[in-house]
């Protein structure tokens, strides 16, 4: 959760459905009892833990430099540029989502009625 929250801090909105979502997958899992799917699925969670604080987390310094740039180009220009740097961070947020679910992939199925 604390990966989830330094990710989306500044988006309430994702940040709820992100929380949503998480806490729909550890119901999922709530009655596995083995001990072996228990170590995998707490692995797979610190990997996608770690991946969210390394490649999710909100940048206030880039943010910054990001709207002191757009300060200082002409109209035309800055348009294009903000325009650009949404689509990176569109094609980022892709990215990340994918290589999410790849780790995701990992786990083992869920129990019964999940499956």
């Amino acid at each position: 959760m604390v990966a989830l929250r330094g990710a989306f801090y500044h988006d309430r909105s994702s940040l709820f459905w992100a929380r949503h979502r998480s806490r729909v997958e550890f119901l999922k899992y709530a009655e596995v009892r083995d001990e072996e799917s228990i170590r995998q699925l707490v692995g797979v969670t610190f990997e996608v833990a770690d991946f969210i604080r390394e490649h999710m987390q909100v940048s206030v310094e880039r943010i910054i430099r990001h709207n002191e740039t757009l300060m200082e180009l002409p109209v035309r220009e800055a348009k294009q540029f903000r325009n650009e740097y949404y689509r990176r961070e569109r094609e980022h947020d892709s990215w990340c989502k994918q290589k999410i679910k790849a780790i995701l992939s990992r786990r083992p199925s869920a129990p019964y009625p999940y499956t």
